[in-house]
């Protein structure tokens, strides 16, 4: 029994949810059906929402985009205005 009392004891008194994820802004956007079909489908293969998925897909595209804008082989004029 004292077990079990000091049990009670160690349990947290307060839970605080939603700790671990990261802040995010609702933006509202339009798909065609297709597009949120495979979206939804890769999610529950995921198990994960629908909007983690969208979020996921968001951050994988912004660092493609940066590697390409940061790895570009093709050469640049840059011009300085005086």
């Amino acid at each position: 029994m004292s077990d079990e009392i000091e049990r009670k004891k160690k349990w947290p008194q307060s839970v605080q949810l939603g700790k671990d994820e990261t802040p995010h802004i609702a933006v509202d956007i339009e798909l065609p059906d297709d597009e949120f079909k495979r979206i939804a489908l890769q999610a529950h293969e995921r198990d994960i929402t629908f909007n983690k998925m969208v979020g996921l897909i968001l951050n994988d595209g912004l660092r493609s985009a940066e590697y390409r804008y940061e790895h570009n082989k093709k050469p640049q004029l840059l011009n300085e205005n005086s």
